[in-house]
Order: structure tokens, then sequence, then C-alpha cells
């Protein structure tokens, strides 16, 4: 993903990718609270929140996947965060 911004320095791309990865689980933790306390209020005053981090993070983990295989099949997007250790 980098590479469409133009973004060559490897100090870019980390910071870049984690910014969106980060914004990602932010948005969607924001977006995840909102809904779950909404429509499950009663599950939610009994979880902590550690158990709802928790479950807010894998919940957010899971639907990623999906949406990585979208960017690669329509815009053939392959990595969203590349750092010299590993590439997401």
């Amino acid at each position: 993903m980098p590479d469409l911004f133009n973004i060559t320095s490897n100090l870019g791309k980390i910071i870049f990718g984690a910014i969106i990865v980060g914004g990602f689980y932010v948005l969607g933790g924001g977006a995840v609270y909102s809904l779950f306390r909404r429509k499950m209020p009663k599950d939610f005053q009994r979880m902590s929140l550690l158990q709802f981090s928790l479950m807010a993070f894998l919940w957010l983990t899971m639907i990623a996947l999906p949406l990585k295989m979208a960017l690669r099949l329509v815009w053939n997007i392959k990595y969203v965060w590349i750092t010299p250790w590993f590439n997401i």
C-alpha cells in the first residue's frame, strides 16, 4: 500500500503502515464499543475492560482477514504495513 502513495523510504513505510493499521483498530474499536453497548447492554455491563478489549481485538482481527483478501483481489495490494522485520 505505501507504493501506491509513492513512499519509498523504509521509515516512511513503517510510519504509514502503523497509522493505517492503528487507525483500523482505533476506529474499529470505537465502532465495536458503540454497537455492542447499544445492541447488547446486559452483556456489555457484565464484561470488564480486559474482557471487552480482548473480545474487540479478536473480532477486529477476524474482520481484518477478509478485508486484506479484498485489498489483494480488487486492487492487488499485497502488504499494508511493510517493516524490515515483518509484513502485514
